[in-house]
């Protein structure tokens, strides 16, 4: 069974190769080049050493003859190993080298077996076969992948990486190894205990001694400690590569976000909407932590020969979706989700072969990112001669309107703000049904009305708690709302996510309280409205009766007294009652 794993590859992590219950040699009919039909489990990969620590102080170890991984024969019969096919790749499987085992290798039953680079006169005592340099060295950064096989037939493979000097990768042994639970990196830990050499650790051809990490921690420096996750907004989407010119689409996409806080990016998924394949995640057992002001690139291949010589130092993880050109009819999409909940996600609609879509410097924000206005073509060439600026800030973006203005069909003008008594907060859903496959946070909404005479725009107006002015809602395109008109803002752009709300007009990125909260949307010269409540009901939203569209007037208005009533239809995928974007009923 292939292992497939997607982490930054910067610390220390193993995998060791399945090898195959059965004897290898003259093939008979269906053996594959083996001296008997192996199934894929008869072998199981139980340990990866790729990085020898030459002395105490850390210095650096020559790798050659000291690199090696183990195997472990499932059957209850011994095994001759003699023409099985062990390789070694990068873990797309590129820059593939393979051995064929000869000569006298047999493994018994239940044992383990390890397998070496090293001359088969100088192998250690603790390698059992000596491939020479068949395999190529062993990565020390942005794994690699072993393989066992019998010709065309696959016993097992495994992606290695999060390598550590000094250290091997193990699959506890808690219990007996098996091919398909050595798919779960939860299940390898880190050979901290038992010396084979001075100052390395691993057990070869021996049972490991060390337990998998708990869910939810990583390790560190060869310690255990929680793994702090991001939240909304702790990484911001600022620039993505959907159509790269000078490598191939398969390997050379890639997206990149500003670290806002920081945390770790163990158990992030890397995701498209609406699709039916699970995110790819970010699964190392090693801490992979990003910190504040730093740049993670998320790519679909780590090795830069494929991917356009991506700086290696910041490739955080891969993915293997395909990111969309983008078009009106077909958008774009990308999210970074931790567990259920979205940390970022951005569209498109359109994107120029060759060029990255850059968000502006001066919009680097998760909620300004939700505006395709806010992004240009980037303009400076990346190591393979595309345009972008992955892992670095991003240049400006002339073509956006100067601040003060906004676009209106490729027009700037001037942007009109409300007015006092022109702009009501007319519904909310504080508090939305708890339904699995989204967070409370981003199924959050309320809406505004346009209460006046005349148009105006909600750009540069601000959400936040009453007394805090917040963010302000960012687009370069013109968020014009009309004389009577309703606009909706949301925490989350993304139906998938935000409950499949039937439009989202901006996004804000304060988090509307259960219990006792409030929430204010202001210009720089005061509010505009307020609401405040005691208590709602999970699932229904509040809303403002139509014929009392008058904004607060000295206090806020209280989304639990008179004015306000329960909504009672339903829209979206139907986990919650609102009318969002659409005129309220009557209170009764």
């Amino acid at each position: 069974m292939t292992v497939r794993w997607g982490w930054k590859l910067t610390g220390a992590i193993g995998v060791t190769v399945a090898t195959v219950g059965a004897a290898c040699g003259p093939s008979p009919p269906g053996a594959n080049g083996c001296q008997v039909a192996l199934v894929p489990g008869d072998l199981v990969i139980t340990e990866v050493f790729a990085d020898y620590r030459a002395s105490s102080d850390g210095g650096g170890g020559i790798d050659t003859g000291k690199e090696w991984f183990e195997i472990y024969n499932a059957t209850g019969a011994a095994i001759d190993l003699a023409g099985l096919a062990i390789s070694h790749s990068r873990p797309d499987g590129s820059k593939r080298n393979t051995h064929i085992i000869t000569g006298v290798a047999r493994i018994a039953p239940g044992q383990y077996f390890t397998l070496g680079d090293a001359a088969a006169a100088q192998r250690p005592a603790y390698v059992d076969y000596g491939y020479g340099d068949d395999l190529g060295e062993l990565y020390n950064t942005l794994g690699g992948k072993l393989a066992l096989a019998c010709g065309d037939r696959e016993i097992d493979s495994a992606v290695y990486g999060d390598v550590v000097q000094g250290h091997a990768r193990e699959l506890t042994a808690a219990q007996a190894p098996d091919y398909t639970r050595n798919d779960d990196p939860s299940q390898w830990c880190q050979a901290n205990d038992t010396e084979f050499e001075t100052g390395n650790f691993g057990t070869p051809g021996a049972a490991s001694d060390c337990l998998p990490i708990a869910s939810g921690q990583c390790s560190e420096r060869g310690a255990l400690r929680s793994a702090i996750a991001p939240g909304p907004g702790d990484l911001v989407i600022t620039e993505l590569m959907p159509s790269p010119a000078k490598v191939s689409d398969a390997t050379g996409e890639w997206f990149e976000a500003l670290v806002m806080a920081d945390v770790d990016l163990n158990g992030v998924g890397l995701d498209r909407a609406g699709d039916a394949a699970r995110p790819d995640e970010i699964t190392s057992t090693a801490c992979v932590r990003v910190t504040a002001g730093s740049y993670a690139v998320f790519a679909r291949s780590a090795d830069p020969a494929a991917n356009g010589g991506l700086p290696a130092a910041a490739i955080a993880g891969t993915f293997t979706f395909s990111l969309v050109a983008g078009s009106a009819a077909a958008p774009g999409d990308v999210a970074i989700r931790a567990g259920t909940t979205v940390v970022d996600a951005v569209t498109w609609t359109r994107s120029t072969p060759g060029a990255a879509l850059q968000l502006a410097p001066d919009r680097i924000d998760a909620a300004a990112n939700d505006s395709e206005s806010n992004f240009c073509d980037a303009t400076v060439h990346d190591a393979a001669g595309d345009l972008g600026t992955p892992g670095a800030a991003n240049s400006r973006c002339p073509a956006l309107p100067a601040s003060g203005m906004c676009d209106e069909g490729g027009a700037a003008r001037a942007i009109v703000s409300p007015r006092p008594g022109e702009l009501v907060i007319s519904e909310l859903l504080i508090n939305p049904a708890n339904v699995a496959g989204g967070s409370d946070a981003q199924r959050e909404w309320f809406e505004v009305a346009n209460a006046g005479e005349a148009a105006f725009d909600l750009n540069g107006l601000a959400v936040g708690r009453i007394g805090v002015a917040g963010a302000a809602l960012q687009s370069a395109a013109c968020i014009a709302l009309r004389p009577g008109g309703l606009a909706v803002l949301a925490r989350s752009a993304d139906p998938a996510s935000n409950a499949m709300l039937p439009r989202v007009d901006a996004t804000f990125r304060v988090g509307l309280v259960d219990t006792n909260g409030d929430v204010q949307i202001a210009t720089d010269a005061g509010v505009l409205d307020a609401v405040r409540w005691t208590q709602v009901s999970a699932g229904v939203a509040r809303q403002r009766d139509p014929a009392q569209l008058v904004p607060a007037s000295g206090s806020p208005s209280d989304a639990n007294g008179p004015g306000f009533c329960a909504a009672t239809a339903a829209y979206g995928d139907g986990s919650n009652l609102g009318t969002p974007g659409a005129a309220n009923a009557p209170c009764r």
